[in-house]
C-alpha cells in the first residue's frame, strides 16, 4: 500500500497515478496534483494561450484554478 501525498489516503498500487522520489498521487488527486504543477499555469495567468493547452485533458480543471486564482488576487 502506498500514502498518497495530498489526500494521505492508503491506496493499492492500482490507483497510483504518480510516483517521483518520495510523491505518490492517487488517482483521486492527480488532475489537481497536474494542473497546480503545469509548466504552462504561469503563461496561462498572463493571458496567452499555448498550443498544448488546446489537447490537454485536464483544461477545465486548469480554466477553474486559473479563475480561482485570479478572483482571490482582487
Amino acid at each position: 500500500m502506498f500514502k498518497c501525498s495530498l489526500c494521505g489516503s492508503e491506496v493499492p498500487f492500482s490507483e497510483v497515478a504518480y510516483i517521483r522520489g518520495n510523491v505518490v498521487i492517487c488517482k483521486k488527486c492527480f488532475p489537481t496534483y497536474y494542473v497546480k504543477n503545469c509548466t504552462f499555469l504561469r503563461r496561462r495567468l498572463v493571458g496567452e494561450n499555448p498550443p498544448a493547452c488546446s489537447f490537454c485533458q485536464y483544461r477545465k480543471a486548469c480554466d477553474s484554478y486559473i479563475e480561482s486564482l485570479k478572483e482571490s488576487a482582487g
